[in-house]
């Protein structure tokens, strides 16, 4: 997804989504922006709630 044009779009609105999500964990910015690249690549395929999930469920862990 991160050599896709709408990429960045993407990426954005994940961002958006996630940010009270992020900060109720306790994860800077830079966390998180770096958690959904991740995904956005690794899922580029997948449905946006499908890649929600995918983040949610790293943020935790990464928060832990």
């Amino acid at each position: 997804m991160a050599d896709q044009p709408n990429a960045g779009v993407a990426i954005q609105h994940m961002m958006r989504r996630l940010d009270g999500f992020a900060r109720g964990l306790g994860l800077d910015e830079a966390a998180t922006r770096q958690i959904v690249e991740k995904v956005a690549a690794d899922m580029a395929d997948q449905p946006d709630e499908e890649r929600m999930i995918e983040a949610r469920t790293r943020m935790i862990v990464a928060s832990a």
